[in-house]
């Protein structure tokens, strides 16, 4: 039973996975509106951020950030292995009782975590996505995109909209790393899991710090992938 919202407590703790490549330029400015979007949680908040072998200087700069935020833990990766598997990682390492995933971009906003966390608690779900309602990237990527999620639709019945961005309480965090996988796909996982999960729309802003690092190929190899986690 999830509690009720007028009782939550500083026992009760979020944990915030992050994968980090290539988000030198966001992760100062993450990490303030983060802390500011959560407070009114009135909850033990921890930042945990995921180096995916970023060969920028993400790494120092969440490093510096630490001394200052005690909210903050980061783990790195000794290699490049992706954004699925950096989000396992930060699920195999957390202990909270509600763990939200989000990039780190800033595409994502912060200030909506409350929001999903507030759905999670009202509709005693397991887990809420934030589901994009508008075009956030070129026509092409976004009609790629919308194909590759149809296609998962009909495999496990992802939402319209629905990606990485999401929050979870332990039940669901626990289903999805029960799944012995050699591959992962957090957005299908879920619902393959068969839990409760609810939706709550917003809008993506448009990326302003830096440029994404996935290629066309990069797309398509990422694709075959998450729907291969899925046939396993």
């Amino acid at each position: 039973m999830l509690p009720n919202p007028g009782h939550v407590t500083q026992t009760t703790p979020l944990t915030v996975v992050l994968p980090v490549y290539r988000n030198e330029a966001s992760v100062a400015e993450l990490v303030t509106r983060l802390e500011q979007a959560c407070t009114p949680l009135n909850i033990k908040l921890e930042l945990l951020f995921v180096d995916d072998a970023s060969p920028d200087n993400a790494h120092e700069i969440i490093q510096k950030l630490k001394s200052h935020h005690p909210t903050i833990r980061i783990i790195q990766h000794d290699r490049n292995r992706g954004q699925q598997e950096a989000i396992r990682t930060g699920l195999k390492n957390s202990n909270s009782d509600y763990v939200a995933v989000m990039d780190a971009d800033l595409q994502d906003p912060p200030e909506i975590i409350p929001s999903l966390y507030q759905e999670l608690v009202d509709r005693q779900v397991n887990a809420v996505f934030a589901v994009r309602s508008n075009p956030y990237q070129s026509t092409g990527r976004m009609n790629t995109s919308k194909a590759f999620k149809w296609l998962v639709r009909q495999m496990v019945n992802l939402p319209k909209g629905a990606g990485c961005f999401v929050l979870m309480d332990r039940a669901m965090v626990r289903a999805v790393l029960g799944f012995q996988t050699k591959r992962f796909y957090l957005p299908g996982l879920i619902c393959k899991a068969k839990l409760t999960i609810s939706t709550l729309e917003f809008e993506r802003e448009q990326r302003i710090h830096g440029t994404s690092s996935y290629t066309s190929a990069m797309r398509l190899k990422t694709a075959l992938s998450n729907i291969k986690c899925l046939l396993e």
